[in-house]
């Protein structure tokens, strides 16, 4: 064999390995560049913000005599839903015949009484002694549903007083209605409109 034809035999093999790869190196940039259009023109999903629950408050509240009486209706959701309401009184108190912080002590009497805005009454809560001091007494109810399941209580709230039935609610007050405070002989001591607050 020539010297002229082994060096043919050589170089031919290295012709097709270069022609090959640079048949890759070709494809390898088309990719690239697709794949930079692909991203330019591809929208990116990005997860949506939840907003924030922001829950519905309807608030009673009135100043007088030197009592202050509170009542907030909370509602989350279906399955969250919440009233608390509270009867501060400076001692001595004429007006609700509190003379001493032993005369709170043993008031077990107080109760709202929550009537629609034509007068129509259709709940309940009595209020039980929470915090008595020398000078200051404090009275509560405070309910709490939970997927239907009661978790915490103080007082005792009947929503419906059209029923005996000891329904899984809280009373379903609204902007409007009213809120009184009463006693054991049915005198009513204070009273203040539910108003929703932001």
């Amino acid at each position: 064999m020539s010297r002229s034809m082994h060096i043919r035999r050589l170089w031919m093999p290295l012709s097709g390995a270069a022609a090959l790869l640079a048949v890759v190196g070709t494809l390898q940039a088309e990719f690239l560049a697709y794949d930079a259009v692909a991203r330019a023109t591809t929208p990116v999903a990005t997860p949506t913000p939840q907003p924030q629950a922001q829950p519905l408050v309807t608030l009673a509240k009135q100043k007088q005599d030197g009592a202050v009486l509170t009542v907030k209706r909370t509602w989350w959701s279906a399955k969250k839903d919440q009233i608390e309401a509270s009867l501060t009184v400076k001692i001595p108190n004429g007006a609700l015949s509190l003379a001493t912080a032993d005369d709170a002590k043993n008031r077990h009497d107080f109760l709202l009484e929550f009537r629609h805005s034509d007068g129509t009454a259709f709940a309940e809560c009595d209020l039980d002694v929470k915090r008595v001091k020398k000078k200051q007494a404090v009275f509560a109810a405070k309910e709490i549903y939970r997927r239907g399941i009661l978790q915490i209580k103080s007082g005792v709230c009947d929503p419906d007083t059209a029923t005996e039935v000891a329904e899984q609610t809280i009373p379903d007050v609204r902007p409007g209605d009213v809120v009184i405070l009463k006693d054991a002989t049915g005198s009513e001591l204070l009273s203040a409109t539910f108003i929703k607050t932001k």
